[in-house]
């Protein structure tokens, strides 16, 4: 199998969609294709994070119904137990996935909601674990990686070492955010990545914890001595606020 049927066939496999056939030659495809391991593994990220972030959609009656009448109208079959082609099943398991990927796909909520940076924060973050550049300066020492930043940036960024509360620095990068570089710290908690974003900031005064749900993930801002942060992580909304306070109080 090439790269390119592969890719065709890759959001099926990762869905457990394909027969046993097709899912043996992707597997032996993917033991030798370290391009198409990636992209499996990011197409993994993605649904996890959309599946954690427990957004949920069910069919309202009504719409069952129209689409139900819709297609014994079509076939001109009678209500009740209709033998429907497979082509018309397959209509209307696409409309279906059509409206259920508008609910998964909008912002749900927040104050932020149509605040612009919080779409490129997510869009970062994102990017961060599909490119596989989480870091430019993977290390668990504060005293590493904030250094780094010199002569990078025309700031010193706060780096704080949250290991003993269970989120440890995993390391930081440079990144591209409201039309200007920042720094990008890194820390994790068990298996999820939060992305930490800073720069200066225009606004003296602190002000509290703004969240939003965007994409299926957690995104965090406040300002505070001078500097503006945003935090992004398919975590769940109480542990995320609990590392953006920790930050506030170091």
């Amino acid at each position: 199998m090439e790269c390119r049927e592969a890719r065709t066939w890759l959001d099926g496999y990762v869905d457990g969609e394909l027969d046993l056939a097709r899912t043996i030659e992707i597997d032996e495809h993917l033991e030798t294709c370290a391009a198409c391991s990636q992209n499996r593994d990011s197409k993994r990220l993605f649904r996890d994070s959309i599946q954690a972030s427990g957004l949920a959609w069910r069919c309202p009656d009504r719409v069952r119904t129209n689409i139900e009448s819709l297609i014994c109208r079509e076939v001109g079959k009678p209500r009740g137990r209709p033998s429907i082609p497979r082509w018309w099943l397959a209509i209307a398991a696409s409309l279906l996935l059509a409206v259920i990927s508008w609910f998964a796909w909008r912002p749900m909520s927040g104050g932020l909601i149509n605040d612009p940076i919080a779409q490129q924060v997510v869009a970062s973050h994102v990017r961060s674990l599909m490119a596989d550049h989480l870091t430019d300066v993977a290390s668990t020492d504060r005293h590493t990686v904030k250094p780094w930043f010199a002569g990078k940036l025309d700031f010193a960024p706060t780096v704080v070492d949250l290991s003993s509360q269970e989120f440890p620095l995993v390391g930081g990068r440079l990144d591209y955010l409201d039309r200007q570089p920042v720094a990008a710290l890194v820390y994790q908690r068990r298996n999820h990545v939060i992305n930490l974003f800073m720069w200066p900031s225009n606004q003296a005064a602190d002000d509290r914890l703004q969240f939003v749900t965007y994409q299926g993930f957690q995104v965090v801002h406040w300002n505070q001595a001078g500097a503006t942060y945003w935090a992004s992580s398919d975590l769940n909304a109480s542990e995320l606020r609990q590392f953006a306070q920790l930050i506030q109080q170091q």
